[in-house]
C-alpha cells in the first residue's frame, strides 16, 4: 500500500511538473531601455534536446460563439466570441506538450510571455495543491494574447481563472502593452501575487520567485484574496522586521544555485557596482536600476552567456556543475519589445528565436503579419530529423557550432548578430511606414508591409543557417583528423599540427 502512494505521488510531481523548468525572464522598463520601448523577455528551455517550435499567425474571430481553449492535463476555458489576432511560437505536435505557445503579441499591442518556473514549499503546497486540470503553461499565452487588450485584463483574466479553475502550477508571467508592464506569480492552487513593474528599473531572474515584503495595500499590487491570511491561519507565514510577509520566505523559502545564478548575472551584466560577489542565500529585489541603457540586441546576448569572464564559466573554468543561461535546452526564445508611441496594431515587435539562442537568430514579428515562411509554420505529427522545419535546420546548426564554441561557435554568432543588427535597423523603418499606413486607414498597407519583411527576414536567416551549416560540415570533413601532428622526413621529427580556424564565407 505504501509503494502504491509512492508511485502516485511520483506520478502527480510529474503531471505538475512536465513543463518547461529552467527559463529565464528579463523586464526592461521603457525609461531605461535603449529605444524608449517597454521590454519582456524569456528563454524556453525543455527536455528533450531536439524540442521543435514553429511560428505562427492567429487570425481575429468575429461573432463565433461556443469556442472553448483546451490543454492536454484537461484545463477548458470559455473563448469570448470576438478574439483578437496575434502571433505566437507554439511546439511541434510531435513534441507530445500541447501548444506550448511560450510568447505572443496581439493586435491591441499587448505583449505575454509564459513562464518561468518556479518553486514553493512542501507545506504551501499542502497547504494549497496545485490543481492537475487548473492554469497551465501550456495554454496561458495563447489565453492572454486571444482575450486581452491590457496588461491589466491579463492579470484580471490570471484571477478569474484562478478563482474557478485553480493552477496546476507554479509560474512567473509578464504582461505588457504601450501604457504599462506586470509580473505575476502563481504559487499554488489559487494563490497569487502581481505587481505592476516600474519603468525606470529593469529584472533578471532564474527559476526563482522575487517578491517579498508586501502588506496588500502596496500601490500597483494585486493578490489573491487569501494570500495573506492562508499562511497566517496554517502557521507558515514569515514575516520581515517591518511586519510585512515576504511572500519569498513564506511561499519558496529556499536559494539555489540553479536559479539564483543566473538572477546574480543579470546584476552583474548591467548593474555590476551592485552584483557583488555571488553568494547563494543571497536574495535580491526584483527590480534594479541599469548602469547603462539597455536595448533588445543586449537582452540577446545575455541570453548567450555563458558567464563568461567569472569563475562559473565551463569554457574557462572546466566547470560542468553551473546552469549557465546560453544552453543547449533553450528551444525557443523571444525579445518582445512594446512601444508607447506606435498604433496599436504596430506596438509591439517580437524577436523570436526557434533554437539555442546561442548560435540561433532572433526574427522580427509583429501582428500586422498575416503569413509566415512555410519552413517556419510547418507542423510535424513526429519529433524526428526533418530539415523541412526551420527550427530542425536551426537546431543542426547549433549541435555543430557547439562541439567547439571558441573555433566553430564564435563565427556563427557573429554572423547572426550581424543579421541581428541589419534586422533591427530595417525593423524601425518598417514600423514607423506601417504606422502611416494604419493613420492613413490603409491596414491592409500595413500588414503587406510587416508580411513581406517578416517573411524576407526569414527566408535570409534560413538561407544563412543552411550555408554556415554546410560550410562548417566541410570544414570538419577537412580538419577532423586523429593524426594531429606533421612529420619531418629530414630531421624525422613529428610536432604539433594547429588546426585552421573556421571562416565561414
Amino acid at each position: 500500500m505504501k509503494i502504491t502512494g509512492l508511485i502516485l505521488l511520483l506520478l502527480l510531481f510529474l503531471c505538475f511538473h512536465r513543463k518547461a523548468r529552467a527559463c529565464t525572464g528579463v523586464y526592461v522598463g521603457r525609461a531605461v531601455s535603449r529605444d524608449g520601448t517597454a521590454i519582456i523577455a524569456r528563454t524556453l528551455d525543455l527536455y528533450p534536446l531536439t524540442t521543435l517550435m514553429r511560428l505562427e499567425a492567429v487570425p481575429a474571430a468575429q461573432n463565433a460563439p461556443g469556442r472553448v481553449l483546451k490543454g492536454k492535463d484537461g484545463f477548458c476555458w470559455p473563448l469570448p466570441e470576438n478574439t483578437f489576432r496575434y502571433v505566437c511560437t507554439p511546439a511541434v505536435q510531435g513534441c507530445g506538450r500541447g501548444r506550448y505557445a511560450s510568447a505572443a503579441v496581439n493586435e491591441k499591442g499587448l505583449a505575454v510571455t509564459g513562464t518561468v518556473t518556479a518553486y514553493i514549499r512542501p507545506e504551501i503546497r499542502q497547504m494549497d495543491p496545485p490543481l492537475p486540470d487548473g492554469l497551465c503553461e501550456e495554454v496561458l499565452p495563447d489565453l492572454i494574447a486571444a482575450c486581452c487588450a491590457t496588461a491589466r485584463e491579463g492579470v484580471e483574466l490570471i484571477a478569474q481563472v484562478m478563482a474557478e479553475r485553480g493552477s496546476g502550477e507554479q509560474n512567473i508571467i509578464m504582461i505588457a502593452d504601450p501604457r504599462e508592464a506586470w509580473y505575476v506569480e502563481t504559487y499554488t492552487g489559487r494563490q497569487w501575487a502581481a505587481l505592476r513593474l516600474p519603468e525606470d528599473r529593469m529584472t533578471v531572474f532564474g527559476n526563482e520567485f522575487m517578491l517579498d515584503g508586501f502588506t496588500g495595500e502596496e500601490e500597483g499590487f494585486l493578490s489573491s484574496p487569501d494570500l495573506f491570511r492562508l499562511p497566517r491561519e496554517h502557521g507558515l507565514a514569515v514575516y520581515g522586521p517591518d511586519g510585512k510577509m515576504n511572500l519569498f520566505q513564506t511561499y519558496a523559502g529556499r536559494f539555489s544555485d540553479f536559479a539564483n545564478g543566473r538572477t546574480w548575472l543579470g546584476r552583474l551584466r548591467f548593474a555590476p557596482a551592485q552584483a557583488g560577489a555571488y553568494r547563494t542565500e543571497r536574495k535580491f529585489p526584483l527590480c534594479f536600476a541599469p548602469e547603462r541603457p539597455v536595448g533588445p540586441l543586449d537582452v540577446m546576448e545575455l541570453f548567450r552567456d555563458r558567464f563568461e569572464g567569472t569563475e562559473f564559466c565551463p569554457e574557462e573554468t572546466g566547470r560542468r556543475d553551473w546552469r549557465v543561461l546560453g544552453s543547449e535546452s533553450t528551444c525557443t526564445s523571444h525579445v518582445l519589445c512594446v512601444s508607447g508611441d506606435m498604433p496599436e496594431a504596430a506596438a509591439c515587435t517580437g524577436w523570436f528565436s526557434l533554437a539555442n539562442a546561442e548560435h540561433s537568430v532572433y526574427l522580427p514579428m509583429n501582428s500586422l503579419v498575416t503569413e509566415l515562411e512555410e519552413a517556419y509554420t510547418r507542423d510535424s505529427a513526429e519529433r524526428r530529423y526533418d530539415p523541412k522545419l526551420a527550427s530542425v535546420r536551426m537546431k543542426r546548426l547549433c549541435a555543430l557550432a557547439e562541439q567547439d564554441r571558441e573555433r566553430l561557435g564564435r563565427p556563427v554568432r557573429a554572423a547572426f548578430r550581424k543579421l541581428e543588427e541589419e534586422a533591427m535597423m530595417e525593423a524601425a523603418v518598417v514600423n514607423s511606414r506601417a504606422a502611416a499606413c494604419l493613420a492613413a486607414g490603409d491596414r491592409d498597407g500595413a500588414e503587406r508591409l510587416w508580411t513581406d519583411f517578416a517573411r524576407a527576414k526569414q527566408k535570409a536567416a534560413l538561407k544563412r543557417a543552411d550555408s554556415l551549416f554546410e560550410e562548417m560540415l566541410w570544414y570538419l570533413m577537412d580538419t577532423t583528423d586523429s593524426i594531429d601532428y606533421d612529420y619531418r622526413w629530414r630531421t624525422m621529427e613529428m610536432t604539433p599540427r594547429e588546426k585552421r580556424p573556421f571562416e565561414p564565407s
